[in-house]
């Protein structure tokens, strides 16, 4: 897998302070951007000029997304959410996968950055029920912040809230955020809060620019294979190693 941009690798911390180390084949990087990357470099496999074993992830399976979508529903009922956009959002987000790690080094089923999950009560956001738990009480927070309007609150939950008020709440010129919000807009199925997103829109002209031209690229996801040694490091490895209980993780790229 390719880094892009030249890179430091990561010794301690990546995740909510949980040091990671990489032995075998893949290692965990931050590019210039500060976005997280798994790569083989530095492998026997690089240096032989063999790609990382990592394969891609398929769908969840339909019995493990109706345990979560109970789950999902009942969060939703007490935080006072409406389940259908949170469900969308989840779409979006991991495609009902519980355990994805993004680029930027968001995790879960609800893509909680690191500080975020401390925030709204996440001390495990690799944990699902928690991550469930901090995600709806961040989206909940962020209806009372924005009036229940719709597509400032998902605008916030991708950019942040500061984000959001810095462009005197309307939905900042980013390409991610703009494709964000429609994507799950249109997942939603409300037309009247679709159009009012587009009247929310920093710049008119993102809604072509940023969504319509790319409406239909969506993310690509690898599994790894994750364990907590005595020590709580945290390894990754592109194959389930022998000896050692693993956790399946999904690497998110956009």
């Amino acid at each position: 897998m390719k880094t892009g941009r030249a890179a430091l690798f990561l010794l301690l911390a990546v995740l909510l302070a949980v040091p990671f180390a990489v032995l075998g084949q893949v290692r965990i990087e931050r590019d210039a951007q500060g976005h997280i990357t798994i790569t083989n470099k530095g492998s026997k496999e690089a240096r032989e000029g063999v790609s990382s074993n990592s394969r891609p992830s398929p769908a969840v399976p339909t019995r493990e997304r109706l345990e979560i979508q109970g789950k999902l529903r009942r969060a939703c009922r007490q935080k006072g959410l409406d389940y259908q956009l949170v469900s969308a959002l989840v779409e979006a987000e991991s495609g009902y996968r519980p355990n994805v790690l993004s680029k930027k080094g968001a995790i879960g089923l609800m893509q909680l950055m690191p500080d975020t999950a401390k925030r709204f009560g996440c001390r495990d956001p690799w944990n699902l029920d928690q991550n469930i738990i901090g995600g709806t009480a961040y989206l909940a927070y962020l209806q009372k912040v924005f009036n229940h309007n719709t597509p400032l609150v998902l605008a916030a939950y991708n950019a942040g809230e500061n984000a959001v008020q810095k462009y005197l709440n309307h939905i900042p010129p980013y390409a991610e955020t703009v494709r964000y919000v429609f994507r799950i807009l249109d997942d939603y199925g409300r037309p009247s809060v679709f159009r009012e997103a587009k009247a929310l829109l920093t710049h008119p002209g993102d809604f072509e620019k940023y969504y319509v031209e790319t409406k239909g690229v969506r993310p690509t996801y690898h599994v790894y294979y994750m364990y907590v040694d005595a020590k709580g490091v945290r390894h990754i490895y592109d194959y389930p190693p022998s000896g050692v209980v693993t956790q399946k993780i999904i690497y998110k790229e956009e």
